[in-house]
């Protein structure tokens, strides 16, 4: 079953400690202490526990760093009082999802093992504890997604919690995948760290969050292994997605009144570019906005070399509080997927635009 009672914890990060290879060699964690205004058993705070080594034949890590963060999530969590707070493992709220939510770059990770000798940064420890040292030391707030042990106490899976296989397949499911988000007020910048399991799958199902049957995991993805050492045959999906069609841009806020049938302005629209020297037939191809509401294309629906197709959302809604905007060819996987924030939807009639 998923992980139970999935939320966020919001406080202020006041020390930190890494597990080294000498200390802990199986199950090594870093420990992030964090205050929260209610007191803790860690000398009055609380304590988040990050993962720095797998259990599984694969034991390294994947690690995402985005050090100027800029996804509706941060909008949201702004407003959050101090404490733990609950989270529906929805889409549309503070519920996060490395695939579904487009907040990562899955080509960006960098997959590292638990601790390296050596004094340049070359183990997951030497890329973290940089970020929450410095974290504590401008007095970030700390936003950590994850499930709290059951006394309260402190929180842990802040990380990818969907696409393990074996023994840990029982706790996939989607929207609640774990994270620390810093934010840096002095200059109103958010930060994220993300991390997962080297041997999860870059595509789940959309209800269970379990592995895709054939899907490669994040060491075949990323290079690091040519196949994962569970699978007895090579994975039978491409490595990488096919990005031959991406999103390049969305009219979000049209010029006066929208999604109403007597509005006689521009649709909202999504804007897909063929970047191939092939026309491709787009049928059977979907747009999702950040509901997972769907856009189908229809079956005459065409993209020339080079060209740009407007789909215009008939009947589905592109907030103008932020949202996500998802492409998924016929077989339901994932072509690509941007994310815009409220500030970028504001103007009316602009198009917002998506570096590719």
């Amino acid at each position: 079953m998923p992980i139970l009672d999935y939320g966020v914890w919001r406080g202020r990060p006041v020390r930190v400690s890494a597990e080294r290879l000498d200390q802990d060699a199986t199950s090594p964690h870093i420990h992030l202490f964090f205050d929260d205004g209610t007191g803790g058993h860690f000398a009055g705070t609380k304590r988040a526990s990050i993962n720095v080594k797998s259990l599984s034949t694969l034991s390294e890590l994947v690690y995402w760093h985005i050090p100027d963060l800029r996804h509706p999530i941060t909008d949201a969590l702004r407003h959050l009082s101090r404490g733990f707070t609950p989270v529906e493992s929805l889409p549309g709220g503070l519920a996060l999802d490395y695939i579904r939510s487009n907040i990562l770059d899955f080509e960006a990770g960098r997959i590292l093992p638990h601790d390296e000798p050596g004094h340049i940064a070359n183990d997951i420890i030497d890329f973290v504890l940089p970020e929450l040292e410095a974290a504590i030391a401008r007095r970030a707030t700390v936003y950590l997604l994850g499930e709290p042990y059951s006394d309260r106490q402190g929180l842990h899976d802040i990380h990818m919690n969907q696409g393990s296989t074996e023994r840990f397949a029982k706790y996939n499911g989607p929207w609640q995948d774990g994270a620390v988000i810093l934010h840096y007020e002095a200059e109103d910048r958010f930060a994220g760290l993300f991390m997962a399991f080297a041997s999860q799958a870059v595509h789940t199902d959309e209800v269970t969050g379990h592995a895709l049957p054939g899907a490669p995991n994040f060491a075949s993805y990323l290079g690091a292994r040519p196949l994962s050492p569970e699978a007895a045959v090579p994975p039978a999906m491409p490595l990488r997605p096919d990005r031959r069609v991406v999103i390049s841009g969305a009219l979000v806020n049209p010029a006066g009144v929208e999604n109403r049938p007597s509005s006689k302005g521009q649709p909202e629209t999504v804007y897909l570019m063929n970047r191939s020297d092939e026309g491709l037939s787009l049928a059977g191809w979907k747009i999702l906005n950040k509901l997972d509401e769907v856009r189908e294309l229809a079956g005459d629906a065409w993209l020339a070399p080079g060209a740009v197709l407007a789909v215009p959302m008939t009947g589905v809604v592109l907030s103008n509080r932020g949202g996500t905007i998802t492409l998924l060819d016929p077989q339901g996987l994932k072509v690509d997927g941007v994310c815009y924030t409220a500030a970028e939807a504001k103007p009316e009639g602009k198009v917002v635009t998506f570096r590719r």
